[in-house]
């Protein structure tokens, strides 16, 4: 119940922004190194996750603490890094909360028809879904013809129904 608890409050204190506040890196930092001992610990409260779900935490901790070695402001790492940190802090949240589907998942792009790139967030089971929903479009064909005569509009049929 207190290891509950105390993963809870954890998760409300680091995770209240999306991107965590300048005053915020070396709580952050200190949060991970204690997450990392009780992991390294046999006995400790995170003995319930397995060998997988544990490399997962070490690894995005890892890039947590490479992206804040020497650092003590958010705005001293690039934007890119930014999303970085952000997506380490949200795995290491999904791996605790045992929850991957809703875990954010930020990255840069640019606009199309924009020379602008701009900070792109969605959860797993978001892009999951514009994935499965882009292949079933991309499945179904169709045929489109110009507009008969005296029709206003194109006219679609399904390519494997034909004519």
């Amino acid at each position: 119940m207190k290891a509950s608890m105390l993963a809870a409050a954890f998760l409300l204190v680091v995770f209240s922004a999306s991107v965590p506040a300048a005053g915020r890196l070396a709580e952050i930092r200190l949060q991970q190194e204690e997450i990392r001992r009780q992991t390294e610990d046999s006995d400790g409260r995170y003995v319930r996750f397995d060998k997988g779900e544990l490399a997962k935490l070490r690894t995005a901790q890892d890039t947590v603490f490479a992206l804040l070695d020497g650092v003590s402001e958010l705005s001293e790492l690039r934007p890119s890094q930014q999303v970085d940190l952000f997506n380490a802090l949200e795995t290491v949240k999904a791996v605790l909360a045992a929850n991957d589907a809703d875990r954010q998942l930020c990255w840069r792009e640019q606009r199309l028809g924009s020379h602008r790139i701009e900070t792109v967030c969605a959860t797993v089971a978001e892009r999951q879904q514009i994935r499965e929903g882009g292949q079933e479009w991309h499945g179904e064909p169709s045929i489109c013809g110009g507009a008969s005569a005296g029709a206003t509009s194109q006219s679609c049929l399904p390519a494997k129904g034909g004519l």
